[in-house]
């Protein structure tokens, strides 16, 4: 687990470090240089657990459970309990799925996330009716308008 030092910057250093930081977020472009950079940034386990606990956020808006998004995603209480006082408290999270919710290819994604992680905690049953699994997520068949 990563650990903050002991040894404090000066207030001002570790506000304009943060600043710097954001703007290099803000200013990656694309899949590829996202993957990039975060590659070089972070952790392996910081790249499993960081998508996992978008993913939470992302399920706890669509109605999942505690219970099921632990069992789905492999996750402790914990770790769900702890994206729920953020998802709770604070904008971040519902902003940037808000945003996200509006693109089309990022909404189909999720359905087939949805699909597999409900196909997958279902052990023994090799076949599940698609029907029965968009039933079961609450999703509806879309036409072509």
């Amino acid at each position: 687990m990563p650990q903050v030092s002991r040894r404090k910057l000066p207030r001002e250093i570790e506000e304009k470090i943060k600043a710097s930081f954001y703007e290099a977020i803000s200013v990656v472009k694309g899949d590829k240089e996202s993957e990039l950079f975060l590659r070089d940034l972070l952790t392996p386990t910081e790249r499993v657990m960081i998508p996992k606990r978008l993913a939470i956020a992302i399920l706890l808006s669509k109605g999942w459970t505690n219970s099921m998004i632990c069992s789905r995603l492999n996750v402790t209480n914990s770790t769900v309990a702890s994206v729920v006082r953020t998802f709770e408290a604070s904008e971040g999270f519902k902003t940037v799925i808000d945003k996200l919710q509006k693109n089309e290819a990022w909404r189909s994604l999720w359905q087939d996330i949805e699909s597999l992680l409900y196909r997958f905690s279902l052990p023994g049953r090799v076949f599940i009716e698609e029907g029965a699994i968009k039933h079961k997520l609450g999703l509806k068949k879309k036409t072509l308008a």
